[in-house]
C-alpha cells in the first residue's frame, strides 16, 4: 500500500509541476491543470496510469498551440501571443505607436506597418 502511495507521488508530482509551468506560460487555467494530477492519488494503481496518459493527451489537445518565448525581465518561458508575461505581470512585447500592434521584444520595428515608432519599455 504504501508503495503504490509512493508510485503514485511520483507520477502526480512531475506531472503537476510540468503542467503548472506549462499552463501558467500559455495563461491557460493554470490552477486547474495544476491540481488535476490529484485524481492520480485517488485512483487505483492500474487505472492511475491510465488516467495519467488520458489527462496528459487532453490537455495538450486542448492547450493554446503555439511557441514559448522568454520573458525579457523574468526570463520565463511565456506563449507568443501574450502582451504581458503571467509571470512577472510586466511587458513581454513592445507595442507600435502607429498602429498600435504588439511588437516581439527584440523588434526594431513593427513587422505590421514598418513604423520604427514602438514603445521602448
Amino acid at each position: 500500500m504504501l508503495v503504490e502511495i509512493i508510485i503514485k507521488i511520483l507520477f502526480a508530482l512531475p506531472m503537476g509541476i510540468w503542467l503548472y509551468r506549462d499552463s501558467k506560460a500559455r495563461d491557460y487555467s493554470w490552477m486547474l491543470w495544476t491540481c488535476s494530477p490529484i485524481i492520480l492519488l485517488l485512483a487505483p494503481w492500474p487505472a492511475a496510469i491510465v488516467l495519467a496518459v488520458i489527462l496528459l493527451g487532453i490537455y495538450l489537445v486542448l492547450r493554446p498551440a503555439g511557441a514559448l518565448l522568454r520573458c525579457p525581465h523574468c526570463n520565463k518561458k511565456v506563449h507568443e501571443i501574450l502582451f504581458v508575461c503571467p509571470f512577472c505581470q510586466k511587458n513581454a512585447k513592445h507595442e507600435c505607436l502607429n498602429c498600435h500592434e504588439p511588437v516581439p521584444w527584440e523588434a526594431e520595428q513593427c513587422p505590421y506597418c514598418q513604423s520604427r515608432n514602438i514603445t521602448k519599455e
